[in-house]
Order: structure tokens, then sequence, then C-alpha cells
């Protein structure tokens, strides 16, 4: 039986909604990723999640923590520029407006994961809980890629 322009719309919507995960509280992840870890190294390692987190709702929200069985702990980070030289550092909290949205990416915002429990190969994917002032917790899975 061939597809019709209608089931294909269809499994199209569904893959994308199965794709990120939604709040009552209209708190939306998508695109969520995390960089591997080395092959064969456990020990110490850290890597970054990267995600876009949008705000449905008509009120502004507060992006306060996170959790993630394949780390030890996971921090909120913002990377900064400062006379020529990148740092990063742990923030309390990252502002999520009404209406809006913020990117976890590369050079801005993102969340540590820091001494991975386990090795992350790209394809793998893993699970990410992300602990909002209004919005409590939203669980999500990340995949792994370069």
């Amino acid at each position: 039986m061939k597809p019709t322009r209608r089931s294909i719309i269809t499994a199209l919507l569904l893959f994308t909604l199965a794709a990120c995960a939604t709040t009552d509280a209209g708190i939306t992840i998508e695109d969520a990723w995390v960089r591997p870890s080395p092959a064969g190294i456990l020990e110490g390692v850290n890597t970054g999640a990267f995600m876009v987190i949008r705000n449905l709702g008509d009120q502004a929200d507060r992006l306060i923590g996170a959790d993630c069985p394949a780390a030890r702990v996971v921090e909120i980070h913002e990377t900064t520029m400062v006379n020529d030289v990148m740092s990063m550092r742990p923030v309390a909290a990252v502002e999520v407006p009404a209406g809006g949205e913020v990117q976890l990416k590369p050079g801005s915002y993102h969340l540590m994961l820091i001494d991975l429990q386990q090795t992350l190969a790209p394809g793998d994917e893993i699970e990410i809980t992300l602990i909002f002032e209004r919005a409590g917790r939203v669980a999500f899975k990340a995949v792994v890629r370069e």
C-alpha cells in the first residue's frame, strides 16, 4: 500500500513530538544532545549537554538545576569571554522568559555533566532531568553526537 501525503505528515508530526518533552506548565525541551566521552576513559571525564528550552506559558520560569544518571554531578554553566580568555563558570539559574526560549549551546549556557559514570558513544541516548522553579522536573532523552 502506497503511503498517502496525510500519513507521511502524521508520521513526521509524531516523530517530532516524540523528540521533545513538554510539561503542563508549557516548558518544552527540543534538540537535546550531548558530546561523547573519550573512548576507554571514564575516571574524571566531563562533557556538555545542549538543548533548546521553550516556555510556551504566560509566566517566566527559571532553570535551577538538573540531574543525570550518567554523571555524578550536573551543573548549569555559562561560557564567557573576558580579555580574549574563554572561561566557564557555574550559574545558579537561567531565566526562561514567558513565550520565549533559551538555547543551551556550545560557547554559551550549557549543562556540565561532571564525573561521568558511563562511557558516552555517538548514537547513545541518556536521560536528563531539568529542574525548574515553576514547572518542576522535566525528564527527556538526549542523543550523544559530535
